[in-house]
């Protein structure tokens, strides 16, 4: 009689990756904004007891979850570096045909102040992971300043690693994502950009160096669909006049031809008016702050857009009219828990929340068919006002609108969970 464990590895192996993968890890594009899935959930989503369990079952499936383990790296401290480094080259000894790091699909370095030593382990794993589609770099960097203040540095990303993901990843490469304060330099983008050109997402908190001159290049990025901005996802003003962004926006405004996949822009200042002039037709998504500069203007020249997302708390959200927007979006300014007083929270957050729903009620938006609040973060605590959602539910409903909440739930069942949980705790 056969067992379940002989039955050949072709069969296994996607039921093994259905529980060894977290779902959506592998996009080659970011999530939907509406989406339920966060990276920070991809991170928290690993079952390191059921990993452990299946590699004990058996010597097959032992190298199958092996190597689906390795599928994505989350790289956050020096000593894992080191070690996947030197299981990856001592995997490239033994197994030419299939070593470990041809797996790699997907790295996110998270690294506090890298040590010299550490970066160039990440460059000899890089140069043993021909297959990475994804590459998600927010290593970050504090100081303390004269004052003994921590401060974040601008850092650099090494030369040494561009070269190492171009040489070993450029037909492979997918998705790169710079997300906190180490940013390449132009030079280095430049290459990395006109190498990979199969790049279908990219995100850029900053480009790293001052701009002595005006950039010259004719760059085309003909699979590029999402462009991402700014210190994402705040778009402080730190990114407003960011002089090497508008540089590289402006760079990409001369023909159409140059980004012919683009459907989503998300950032704050640097939508340059030659851009979206340029652009402005393709984007389906944009999500930025209400107090963009010029933001009816920036919407008016994307005639297709389909769903707008705006960061919360803002300034005054104009009346907004457009003839095919079905979703908006009012996302936390920062998805980390916040506890405050409830008469601030009231004043803070609620008061400007309220106001802001007015004025899309007032905006003249007839294929409007979805607002989601994302209630984490600055504004977990929304559900605490139950009349408040309720009222606006009712509205929405009447309108035919979808009032729902971060899963994706109607705020009318959210609301009267709420309420039973009150009762409860009221009740002797």
């Amino acid at each position: 009689m056969v067992t379940l464990r002989d039955l050949p590895v072709e069969l296994w192996r996607p039921i093994l990756a259905s529980l060894v993968r977290s779902p959506g890890v592998l996009s080659s594009d970011r999530q939907d904004p509406f989406s339920e899935v966060r990276d920070i959930v991809i991170f928290l989503n690993r079952d390191v007891k059921t990993h452990s369990a299946l590699l004990l079952v058996c010597k097959v499936w032992h190298n199958v979850v092996t190597e689906l383990t390795h599928e994505h790296l989350h790289l956050t401290s020096a000593e894992q570096v080191a070690v996947i480094a030197n299981r990856f080259e001592e995997s490239r000894r033994h197994s030419i045909k299939h070593p470990l790091g041809t797996c790699t699909r997907r790295i996110d370095f998270q690294l506090s102040n890298p040590s010299d030593q550490c970066l160039n382990a990440l460059v000899r794993i890089l140069r043993c992971t021909p297959n990475i589609e994804i590459l998600v770099n927010s290593n970050y960097y504090m100081a303390l300043n004269p004052t003994f203040h921590i401060t974040p540095p601008q850092a650099q990303t090494r030369t040494e690693i561009i070269n190492a993901l171009i040489e070993t990843c450029s037909s492979s490469l997918r998705r790169i994502e710079w997300t906190s304060n180490e940013y390449p330099s132009w030079s280095d983008l430049m290459h990395v950009l006109q190498t990979a050109t199969g790049i279908t997402s990219l995100t850029l908190a900053n480009i790293y160096g001052n701009l002595t001159e005006r950039p010259s290049h004719y760059l085309t990025l003909p699979n590029l669909k999402t462009l991402v901005l700014g210190d994402s996802p705040s778009f402080s003003h730190a990114s407003l006049g960011n002089v090497p962004l508008n540089a590289f926006l402006t760079m990409l405004a001369k023909s159409p031809e140059q980004l012919p996949s683009l459907q989503r822009l998300e950032g704050f200042s640097p939508f340059s008016p030659d851009f979206l002039r340029t652009h402005g037709p393709k984007v389906r998504i944009v999500r930025t702050v209400a107090f963009t500069p010029l933001l009816n203007e920036i919407i008016a020249t994307c005639p297709n857009l389909d769903t707008f997302v705006t960061i919360f708390p803002h300034h005054i959200l104009d009346l907004l009219s457009h003839p095919s927007l079905k979703r908006i979006g009012i996302f936390p300014i920062s998805e980390d828990p916040v506890g405050v007083p409830q008469a601030i929270f009231s004043a803070y957050i609620m008061k400007p929340l309220e106001d802001l729903l007015c004025q899309i009620d007032e905006s003249q938006l007839p294929k409007l068919t979805q607002v989601r609040i994302r209630n984490i973060g600055t504004l977990a605590n929304i559900t605490e006002h139950p009349l408040f959602l309720q009222k606006w539910w009712k509205r929405w409903d009447s309108r035919g609108v979808r009032f729902d909440d971060k899963d994706g739930r109607p705020f009318n069942l959210v609301s009267s969970e709420s309420d039973s949980v009150h009762d409860n705790v009221r009740r002797p």
